[in-house]
């Protein structure tokens, strides 16, 4: 009896369900399929038969050491109490309620892609949430400045 590999042993047990289709040139074919994996395993179906009929070998593992358990822990970090103690360099992020105004424009001018509509909307919804202590990031500053410029023209986002 020759003894089959794991590659071959997967894909056998691929092929074997394959016998179970309603139509024979299926049958057929996974048959000629499976003489031909054996064939290249160096097996015949007798092998097969002969691995069928013989119990699995169970195979203990020995562990040697402690399984280790990593845990996350993802901290935000609070946006500043005032748009004064921001450090954003020379981009000042606009109040709450210009942004909530700049969006509304833009959301209005219906030219905005999905990314871009996702963009105001969800500047929007920080705006309307955070109030006084909203702030953006200069990126965020720049990308709302510019759909503004393009969209609204030079003296919306002034």
């Amino acid at each position: 009896m020759v003894e089959l590999d794991s590659n071959t042993m997967r894909k056998l047990h691929k092929l074997l369900p394959l016998l179970a289709s309603g139509h024979a040139g299926e049958v057929a074919a996974t048959a000629a399929a499976i003489v031909r994996t054996l064939h290249s395993a160096g097996a015949c179906l007798h092998d097969l038969a002969a691995i069928i009929e013989k119990p699995p070998r169970v195979v203990e593992k020995v562990v040697y050491r402690d399984r280790v358990v990593v845990e996350e822990k993802i901290v935000y970090r609070d946006r500043p109490a005032h748009p004064a103690e921001r450090s954003h360099g020379d981009h000042s992020s606009p109040s709450a309620a210009r942004v909530i105004e700049l969006g509304r424009g833009l959301l209005a001018a219906g030219s905005l892609t999905d990314k871009q509509r996702s963009f105001v909307e969800n500047i929007m919804a920080c705006a309307e949430n955070d109030g006084e202590r909203f702030a953006m990031t200069p990126r965020q500053c720049v990308w709302l400045d510019g759909l503004a410029a393009q969209h609204l023209g030079s003296a919306a986002h002034a």
